[in-house]
């Protein structure tokens, strides 16, 4: 029976191992599955000023294409300056530039870099093309330039100036006109959530344009993908209620086009999206992979992919464009969406979400999401007391049965462990148990009843940017990230050794096998080495707390047993 507890400890140790590197290429592995991928072109040879065009067709029926057109060829460039428009809101500020008509910043009020500095949704890194948000592409390069090189005359509809900002709510339209071909875009700013209605015509003379609206390829500074290189830049997007996360094509080259009812599509990371909402559910949307070369905390070179998302749009397009954290708080009020894909809580969502519901409320009350997790491991440890209780009453019977059990043993030790007489000794030794109502694999249950939890916290503490940067005490000053000198993870070892000496042996446990149960501590404190310290808090808490309870319930059952004697 020994050898089912050292089968299911290796199972756990799998598991948590497993995992880890499960979830860091899921996504990827998915992604090349995805079946509604539907066609795929090279990269059109766009001006190095331009952003790249995808040119996948849109899968749906149109009219006859117009007569070829010659290249656009740019007029004398109009008197406009150039300039930035400042937009500031409760939550964000933001930045739009009327070169090119496009969003060059959005600031996130409340949320900071690892660095200290203030989220920037818009990336900074890899922007010689100027790939901003809001940007347009065009079959024709030349058309392309003349979109994202120009720059639009500003009209403010409404919304206070201070001199410096605009106040939101405000309304802002940028318009070009160069011969025949006129564009028009209008940013709409909401005051109350991370939301901007984007909507652009594009037409030349009397025919609309064909073309493609950009809404990004990356999220956030460089450096907060470097800080956990498991947490992967994706596209995102609902099909028909279905949410799936893509990596990009294998080949940079490559423009995926993936069609079905898009409702919405964006960019997605560990904490942060980037989501489009049109007003109907859009056809097809196109991703591309781009390789980039960036630099780690080490000074170390290293290569990272960035995912650049486009709509295709035949003369218009029409977005709220969601740019911020990803919290249930926000996203749930984003009229004319389900949102509540955008937050991956893997598939143990139902113990994640409860537990994350429990920590919010706790935090209530001590405003301090370390003595949350503390207090939720005690309530926990509570609830699967009576479990714990059962385990070792169950391991103290097995071990006063250790004699008889070991007579058994004893009769068939001449056997081979394949000659079928061993059978018979096994159907004795259960016999014995079942006499007397004592349950073998007792002592396994808390422990696998625990790993769902495990795996609950760790998932936990990868997506819910409520612990993002939360501090604890001293030295712990983010519950998201690792302890920097390794305290946590090593006491929570130094607990579990203690937890394992206290546990008492199956019967029948030879001196290799109480080894290999002693090397768990240490298994446990390597894996828990580069992991969140929120997740080392709970499991060194839990670990604590089952020492106490167990040294109250060996307590407990000693005070039975004497009272038994003396009533004797």
């Amino acid at each position: 029976m020994e050898k089912r507890v050292v089968i299911a400890i290796g199972l756990s140790i799998a598991i948590l191992f497993g995992f880890r590197y499960y979830e860091e290429y899921r996504a990827a592995e998915l992604a090349k599955h995805r079946p509604s991928v539907t066609q795929s072109a090279p990269t059109p040879a766009l001006p190095t000023t331009a952003p790249p065009t995808p040119a996948p067709a849109v899968p749906k029926p149109v009219a006859a294409a117009p007569p070829a057109q010659a290249p656009v060829e740019a007029p004398p460039e109009e008197q406009v300056p150039e300039r930035q428009i400042v937009i500031d809101g409760k939550l964000y500020r933001a930045v739009l530039d009327n070169h090119g008509g496009i969003l060059m910043s959005w600031q996130l009020k409340q949320f900071r870099t690892s660095k200290g500095d203030v989220f920037d949704m818009v990336a900074s890194a890899h922007m010689d093309e100027r790939p901003f948000p809001a940007s347009l592409s065009f079959d024709d390069p030349a058309l392309t330039a003349l979109a994202n090189q120009q720059n639009y005359s500003v009209e403010v509809l409404n919304g206070k100036d201070d001199g410096t900002a605009l106040t939101a709510p405000a309304t802002v339209v940028m318009r070009l006109r160069r011969g025949d071909v006129i564009i028009e875009k209008r940013f709409q700013f909401e005051d109350q959530n991370y939301v901007v209605a984007f909507s652009a015509t594009f037409q030349r003379g009397n025919q609309s344009l064909h073309g493609r609206v950009l809404l990004g390829q990356d999220i956030g500074p460089e450096q907060e993908h470097l800080v956990n290189r498991s947490a992967q830049l994706q596209a995102i997007a609902d099909l028909g209620g279905s949410v799936s996360r893509y990596s990009g094509p294998k080949d940079e080259n490559e423009i995926k086009a993936t069609s079905g009812d898009v409702l919405w599509v964006g960019l997605d990371m560990q904490y942060f999206a980037e989501i489009a909402i049109p007003p109907q559910p859009v056809h097809v949307f196109e991703i591309q992979r781009r390789p980039v070369k960036a630099t780690d905390l080490g000074g170390q070179e290293v290569a990272r992919d960035l995912i650049r998302v486009t709509v295709p749009a035949d003369g218009a397009a029409d977005y709220r464009i969601y740019l911020g954290p990803k919290l249930s708080t926000y996203l749930g009020t984003v009229p004319g969406a389900d949102l509540s894909g955008v937050i991956n809580y893997g598939w143990l969502a139902i113990i994640v979400i409860p537990l994350l519901s429990a920590l919010r409320f706790i935090n209530q009350f001590t405003n301090n999401y370390g003595l949350a997790i503390i207090l939720l491991t005690l309530i926990l440890t509570l609830l699967l007391f009576p479990i714990r209780l059962k385990q070792l009453t169950s391991m103290k019977k097995m071990q006063k049965l250790q004699p008889k059990v070991k007579e058994i043993q004893d009769r068939y030790k001449r056997y081979k462990k394949t000659d079928p007489k061993r059978a018979e000794m096994n159907q004795e030794v259960m016999a014995l148990y079942k006499e007397h109502n004592v349950n073998p694999l007792g002592g396994c249950l808390p422990l696998l009843l625990q790993m769902p939890l495990l795996i609950a916290f760790y998932r936990l503490l990868g997506t819910a940017i409520e612990l993002r940067q939360a501090p604890f005490v001293g030295w712990l000053h983010d519950l998201a990230a690792k302890d920097p000198y390794y305290i946590l993870p090593i006491t929570m070892g130094v607990a579990m050794l203690i937890s394992q000496k206290m546990t008492p042996m199956s019967p029948g446990t030879d001196e290799t096998q109480a080894k290999m149960m002693m090397i768990m501590p240490v298994v446990f404190t390597v894996f828990f080495l580069n992991v969140s310290s929120g997740l080392n808090l709970y499991f060194l808490c839990s670990n604590v707390f089952q020492i106490a309870f167990q040294k109250i319930a060996e307590r407990w059952m000693g005070d039975q047993r004497s009272g038994r004697k003396s009533k004797g």
